[in-house]
């Protein structure tokens, strides 16, 4: 560029106007125009001006307005001579003071957003949950913690970008937060309430804080619509751990109880109420165990009393329907007393009434059904799951409708033996050992052959009150009229009776001693009718149905005509010969022998031909003349006859030479005797006369 002279006003001054109306382009252009007007010494306070602030900012906005246009201004100062350098440190300066400004606005956007990070936000700002899931007043206590967003679309988790931008990625797909803590009374385990919105609707969930802490145990909420799957896992934990340090401070304490039933305190849990004297006591809470939470539903009341009242009125001609009833009310009245569980078994044929009666059980503490939620089951379960089930019930029945439905004979026996036990088997786990349950309660069962015929245990069997017959009587016109009156009641109408018991004995809870004084009188009258140690076990059971049947009539159940307890005196003595298992067995040998006493020799058939063997072949030895003494049993016949009628042939060897029902050989390593068959020596089982006899009192 030449170096030419042009005239300015003023040494040292570009031509007079201001900053602002030049621009950064005007300056520029009147400084070059300056600079080459002015003299060489004038050049260098010329050249100062570009680095007055003022300028200077100018300049800066020029370059983010028109990089291009500034940067060739300055390449045209940058051909005059000396001013190269210069021209590139102006550069240089630009660029550099508009780096640091957006370094300086960068910080500043990063530091906004991490301050946003760093922020808690009142849950129910963004979210609004039904007051029956949780309450609003426990909502507006609640935060969601730095580094997370929750709106009604999900759970987000939020980051500072270098940019200072917000960056946000999804933890789950619609919102889940925790509402709250409880503690098992009886297990002291720690549980959350968990809340989350599903595809149904908002649900709400009270589990162990284990749960929440690993991702197997987490994903099982899956199966409830909850927003957590085997990918989202870890991010829902830590998310969850976050929530629960940020509000562990505003939860609601509360106590849960895994179970139904009787505390320590004199209250009785139920999964609708807590039954208590003390209203300054924290209510608890019911938290099932996983399984069980759709249990509680069967538990809970529907309908009306007066309707369930009345069809009751309609009952007092058939005395098992009103017991079914009383063995359903008097499970809470076992451990106010401390007396030990047992079985009611109803058996007969089929449409009997057997189902209607148990259905009748059900409605006394709640929803008689077929399908979920029920409070009656079949007898077509697992042992374990009938076990944690008894145990969850605790102080309530646990009913179980028609034994032919058990996979395996065996549940029955095992069930019936474990159940008068009171408590389940000890299992491991991976965590350790799992808590062990126990209950007192009374099983109510049905079917068409005795619960004792699956038992050969004389204990188990003592505890088996078994009711033969049919329920709603022989006439089955009257009776199947009555089961379809009863069993449409009962499925609109249930639960009412059970917690008016249990109303009663909370509010007696410090005068139960009064209720166990009734209970032993009753218990000595039935013991002076009962026939036989068995019988006298069975004065208690039917002790225990009578002091309750006193307590439900006084709180408004129906007197019926026929006296129950008449009948349960004269069931209890039946009962009691039906427990002497081998007594049983020895009466299946006799009425067999009996009924085929022609495949005896010396009781055979004869023809023309002489003697008539058997197609069988002899079943074994006995004397046809009124002087004989014993029957010999072949021991292929006493095996098959016993084994066909489901009795361990061992055992009753046992218990026969026990009673000296059995003729050995004395100091004889056999149960057998050599006898004559037909002129053959054969083995057999020698049964007295006197054994024979016995059967026939």
């Amino acid at each position: 560029m030449s170096d030419t002279t042009n005239p300015h006003t003023e040494e040292g001054s570009m031509p007079d106007a201001s900053v602002e109306t030049l621009g950064g382009l005007g300056i520029l252009e009147s400084l070059r125009d300056s600079i080459l007007a002015a003299p060489r010494g004038e050049r260098d306070v010329l050249w100062s001006l570009a680095h007055d602030p003022d300028n200077l900012d100018q300049l800066i906005q020029a370059w983010e307005e028109d990089e291009e246009a500034v940067d060739r201004l300055i390449g045209s100062i940058r051909g005059i001579h000396g001013f190269a350098g210069r021209a590139d440190a102006l550069r240089r300066s630009i660029q550099r003071s508009i780096q640091d400004r957006e370094s300086r606005e960068r910080r500043t956007r990063v530091e906004a957003a991490q301050n946003e990070v760093r922020q808690v936000h009142m849950l129910s700002q963004t979210i609004t949950v039904p007051t029956g899931v949780v309450e609003q007043v426990i909502m507006a206590q609640l935060y969601v913690p730095a580094g997370y967003r929750v709106d009604n679309t999900g759970v987000y988790r939020v980051s500072a970008g270098a940019d200072g931008e917000l960056n946000e990625s999804q933890v789950a797909a619609s919102p889940i937060f925790l509402a709250g803590r409880t503690t098992d009374i009886l297990t002291g385990e720690s549980k959350r309430q968990v809340v989350w919105r599903g595809a149904s609707g908002w649900c709400s969930r009270v589990v162990d804080r284990g749960t929440l802490m690993e991702s197997r145990k987490l994903v099982q909420l899956a199966a409830y619509e909850a927003p957590v799957s085997s990918v989202s896992c870890s991010q829902v934990i830590e998310y969850l751990t976050a929530f629960e340090a940020e509000n562990a401070h505003r939860f609601r304490a509360t106590n849960s109880v895994s179970r139904m039933g009787w505390l320590s305190d004199g209250s009785f849990v139920l999964p609708d109420k807590h039954f208590r004297t003390d209203t300054t006591v924290t209510s608890t809470v019911m938290t099932p165990p996983p399984g069980l939470e759709q249990a509680c539903t069967g538990w809970t009341p529907g309908g009306t009393w007066e309707e369930w009242h009345a069809m009751v009125k309609e009952l007092d001609q058939f005395p098992l329907m009103m017991i079914s009833i009383y063995a359903a009310a008097a499970t809470p009245v076992l451990s106010l007393l401390n007396i030990p569980g047992f079985v009611v078994d109803f058996s007969g044929e089929t449409s009997g009434g057997k189902t209607t009666a148990l259905r009748l059980a059900a409605s006394v503490w709640g929803r008689p059904s077929d399908s979920y939620p029920t409070a009656m089951y079949s007898w077509d379960s697992t042992r374990v799951w009938i076990e944690r089930t008894a145990g969850f019930l605790h102080n309530l029945p646990l009913i179980l409708d028609e034994t032919k439905r058990a996979k395996y004979k065996h549940t029955v026996r095992d069930v019936i033996y474990d159940f008068c036990q009171g408590q389940g088997r000890g299992r491991g786990s991976v965590d350790g050992t799992r808590h062990i349950t126990s209950w007192r309660s009374i099983l109510i069962s049905s079917g068409e052959g005795s619960a004792t015929s699956f038992s050969q245990d004389a204990g188990t069997r003592a505890r088996v009150l078994s009711l033969k017959g049919k329920p709603l009587g022989n006439d089955e016109f009257v009776g199947g009229r009555v089961s379809e009156d009863v069993q449409m009641v009962v499925a609109e109408n249930y639960g009412h009776l059970g917690r008016k018991i249990v109303e009663y004995l909370v509010a007696n809870y410090e005068n139960r001693a009064q209720i166990r004084e009734a209970y032993v009188n009753l218990r000595e009258k039935y013991t002076t009718l009962a026939h036989g140690a068995v019988a006298r076990r069975h004065a208690s059971h039917v002790a225990i149905l009578e002091t309750t049947a006193r307590i439900a009539h006084a709180l408004g159940l129906p007197q019926p005509e026929l006296d129950p307890f008449e009948y349960l005196i004269e069931e209890m003595n039946k009962a009691a010969k039906d427990a002497d298992r081998p007594l049983q067995a020895l009466m299946e040998l006799t009425t067999w022998a009996s009924t085929n006493q022609e495949k005896f020799f010396g009781r055979q058939q004869s023809d023309s031909y002489g003697i008539r063997v058997p197609s069988s072949g002899w079943a074994g030895v006995w004397d046809g003349t009124e002087d004989w003494d014993i029957v010999g049993f072949t021991a292929a016949t006493m095996r098959k006859v016993l084994q066909s009628a489901g009795y361990d042939v061992s055992e009753v060897i046992d218990r026969f030479i026990e009673r000296r029902w059995l003729i050995t050989t004395p100091n004889a390593k056999r149960h057998t005797r050599i006898l004559k068959v037909a002129n053959a020596p054969a083995r057999c089982y020698c049964i007295s006369r006197r054994a024979f006899e016995l059967c026939d009192d």
